[in-house]
């Protein structure tokens, strides 16, 4: 796995977090599933990415990046759905934003 792994996942949970707390989901249940979406979702994408750079399945471009963002943002969406028992719409635009933060901070500190 690449170096930056753990502080990619670490980074991103946080940010996730904070933007959860400051939409309004601060209750423990919020939080926790939160952090258990991260946790499915990240290292997953990460992974895939890790083995496509080191065997170049496919190029990776900024189509592709935004492929596998709106893929990580619908798979969030539903499982933040089924965990917290949400509008969808409600979910949706959490998913979109966290992410939206996630990806913009994560390509701030390690790019």
């Amino acid at each position: 796995m690449p170096n930056n792994f753990f502080p990619a996942l670490l980074l991103t949970i946080a940010v996730e977090v904070l933007i959860a707390v400051i939409l309004g989901f601060r209750n423990k249940n919020s939080i926790v599933s939160v952090v258990c979406v991260n946790l499915i979702t990240n290292p997953i994408l990460n992974y895939f990415l890790w083995i496509n750079n080191a065997y170049s399945f496919i190029r990776v471009n900024i189509t592709i990046v935004l492929f596998f963002e709106i893929l990580i943002v619908f798979i969030e969406l539903l499982l933040l759905t089924f965990a917290l028992r949400q509008n969808v719409k409600k979910m949706l635009v959490l998913s979109i934003v966290m992410n939206l933060f996630s990806y913009i901070v994560g390509v701030l500190i390690f790019r």
